[in-house]
């Protein structure tokens, strides 16, 4: 992956991140109250991953690009790790919202 192509796709995934943390805040209220705690804690957990990406990047715009090939393997495995970690932290915010829905339905 080339420095660039690496940084787009950053900036990609914390705007992503982003806009699906606001969407998230915006139904907080309509979570059934027995999922709202494990909600709450994936949301945190979402911010969160958004931060470290966010000042992981900063890191990476410092490094020197005679030393991208060096820290690029680095780099990439960061990106994946982030990636696994925001579909596990996605399929748990999506399972709150069945409960709250099935709450509804009964």
């Amino acid at each position: 992956m080339k420095r660039e192509e690496f940084k787009q796709k950053t900036i990609n995934v914390i705007n992503e991140l982003a806009d699906y943390i606001t969407k998230l805040e915006d139904k907080a209220g309509e979570i059934a109250d027995d999922a709202k705690e494990e909600y709450n804690d994936r949301l945190e957990k979402l911010k969160e991953m958004k931060n470290n990406l966010s000042s992981k990047l900063d890191e990476y715009e410092q490094i020197a690009d005679s030393k991208w090939d060096v820290v690029k393997e680095g780099a990439t495995n960061f990106f994946a790790s982030v990636s696994d970690a925001w579909k596990e932290n996605y399929g748990k915010v999506y399972e709150a919202f069945k409960k709250e829905k099935t709450t509804e339905n009964n």
